[in-house]
């Protein structure tokens, strides 16, 4: 069984190494899980967690921004926990956070870890609306953020001119909106305090 040091396993993050990724799974899921599961969470919210948990850890490695203060393990643990309990305090509005404030450092990762929680909801609210579009939807909204020109997007998808591009865009970006908005999950994530 290979063993990954801390260096190893964020490097194997930014390079976006499949052998890491089941290292951290094999090894860190397990505490994940038993940390959701302990408290009133079901398998699937360990996985939602433990997932989240990575994209979090892969974006503090990737801005350069990780301080390891303990082991990774234990850092990667905190994460996950500060995400359930975040949830916890989300889908029942309880205070779970007089727990994880302990001392300054602390107070200042829990803070960080609010707003990665916060765009982690947001982004995943997004992706799930934007794949509900259709296809053609899907499309121009991609290469409109890849900012490609209005002409070429009407050559690529077969369209008359970049006017009709122009208001399919519009469109589609108001159909998203609407989406997003008719969502009880975006009132929450206004409404958060």
């Amino acid at each position: 069984m290979v063993i990954l040091s801390d260096e190893e396993v964020v490097k194997g993050l930014l390079e976006k190494r499949a052998d890491c990724i089941r290292y951290l799974y094999r090894e860190y899921f397990p505490l994940a899980k038993s940390f959701v599961t302990r408290n009133s969470g079901t398998y699937e919210d360990a996985e939602d967690v433990f997932h989240d948990g990575l994209i979090a850890l892969y974006t503090k490695c990737s801005k350069g921004s990780l301080i390891l203060n303990c082991s990774m393990k234990t850092y990667f643990y905190s994460i996950c926990r500060n995400i359930w309990k975040q949830r916890l305090d989300r889908k029942w509005r309880l205070c779970y956070r007089d727990n994880l404030v302990n001392d300054t450092n602390e107070m200042l990762m829990t803070e960080e870890m609010d707003i990665e929680e916060e765009k982690l909801e947001r982004r995943r609210l997004y992706e799930t609306h934007f794949l509900s579009l259709p296809g053609d939807c899907q499309k121009i909204l991609k290469l409109f953020i890849k900012k490609v020109p209005l002409r070429e997007i009407a050559s690529l998808l077969g369209f008359k001119d970049e006017g009709y591009v122009k208001t399919r865009k519009y469109l589609c970006k108001n159909m998203l909106r609407k989406r997003i908005l008719k969502d009880p999950k975006c009132k929450n994530l206004l409404n958060y305090e």
